[in-house]
């Protein structure tokens, strides 16, 4: 048993023995390991210095700019018209639809004439009813007239009473006055017709101005009411509408210019104000204006950026920033290395060296040193 445990113990040692002389012969390849992993990142620190163009290079300064805010505005018409029932009745013809274009005085629309056309024949009827009764009160009248000559001549001879010669003279008056009734029953008669003619084509629903057909509300075969909107229609020059805050509008004038931009903050367009209404509705003052776009759906919204004074703000090339997952980004010059750091965007705008430029609200200020991302060969206005 004791030569056992003497065989046992010696292993031990020998393992122990053995285990040492690894650990000191790796002591060298872990102190090398170290040496080349401080050279990796030394080396990597040296490429993050050199990842930027010195051309680049863009002071950070205060810029005194144009106050702006963004607004919303709409596209309408500057005329908004409807074309209306003037009778009522049914609608047994439509003309139009949604997005049609009409002219002015166009028929988009036509009321049934059945009942109306009864009433212009009974017209017609009355009118060519008039000549010939005027024809025979004329006639009459003739007669009357020659009858009192003749009476008068025998009456001056002494064969007819002087009551005679007065009743003759009655009757011709009578027969003159006849005349003029039936004159007048004529031209009675003849404008009884034009009255039904004019009210059966006031079943005819005209457009009243030209435009573009907005909405269409009634359908062919619908029974109208006298007043009825048959058509709503955008007339006149397409212009935008803006409401800004009473506080605001006193900056604002006739003629002003500002841009107009996508969601994304690119101008896409310019808007110039042509009218200022007068009134606060609301706390609020109505702004129309016109603009170089081209067609638009009739209350399509778009951003405008309102100008409102002048302020200082710090401003950097728009092309300075990076974008990723909805936070901006500029690289910062710290030590000759350029760090990220997330910056707050505000307006977009331009000055005199920056064409297109944004307003940096917190994350740098005046002095500090940015430079453009790799993509970005130079800075407009840097320095």
């Amino acid at each position: 048993m004791g030569l056992d445990l003497s065989n046992k113990n010696m292993k031990h040692k020998n393992i122990l023995v053995f285990g040492a002389l690894i650990g000191v012969a790796m002591l060298p390849l872990v102190s090398c390991s170290k040496k080349e992993a401080g050279h990796e990142k030394g080396k990597q620190e040296q490429n993050t210095a050199a990842q930027y163009d010195p051309a680049t290079k863009f002071a950070v300064g205060v810029v005194n700019i144009v106050d702006s805010k963004p607004m919303g505005a709409t596209y309408t018409s500057k005329d908004d018209t409807n074309a209306r029932a003037r009778i009522g009745g049914t609608l047994v013809s439509l003309n139009v639809t949604e997005g049609s274009y009409v002219s002015q005085g166009q028929t988009i629309g036509v009321i049934s004439e059945a009942r109306y056309n009864a009433e212009v024949a009974a017209g017609m009827a009355n009118a060519q009813q008039g000549p010939a009764q005027l024809e025979a009160a004329r006639a009459m009248a003739n007669k009357s007239m020659a009858d009192y000559n003749r009476t008068k001549i025998l009456y001056d001879q002494g064969v007819y009473s002087k009551a005679r010669l007065d009743a003759m003279q009655a009757q011709m008056a009578a027969s003159s006055a006849q005349v003029k009734a039936a004159q007048a029953a004529s031209v009675a008669a003849q404008s009884q017709a034009q009255v039904a003619v004019a009210v059966r084509d006031q079943g005819r629903i005209v457009a009243p101005r030209s435009g573009k057909v907005v909405s269409v509300p009634v359908t062919q075969g619908a029974v109208l009411m006298p007043g009825e909107v048959v058509a709503f229609i955008a007339a006149g020059q397409p212009v935008l509408k803006l409401y800004v805050p009473e506080r605001d509008a006193k900056s604002l004038q006739i003629g002003q210019s500002m841009s107009m931009t996508n969601d994304a903050g690119d101008v896409v367009g310019i808007a110039n104000i042509s009218k200022i209404f007068p009134q606060v509705v609301n706390g609020q003052v109505e702004v129309e204006l016109t603009s170089s776009s081209s067609d638009h759906f009739v209350g399509e919204r778009t951003n405008l950026i309102v100008p409102l004074g002048r302020r200082d703000a710090v401003i950097i090339p728009k092309n300075y920033v990076i974008t990723r997952q909805g936070v901006d980004f500029v690289r910062l010059l710290k030590d000759n290395k350029p760090l990220e750091v997330p910056i707050q965007r505000g307006i977009q705008t331009s000055t005199d060296k920056i064409a297109n430029a944004v307003e940096v609200l917190s994350g740098l200020q005046a002095g500090d040193i940015i430079v453009a991302p790799q993509n970005v060969k130079s800075a407009v206005g840097g320095k």
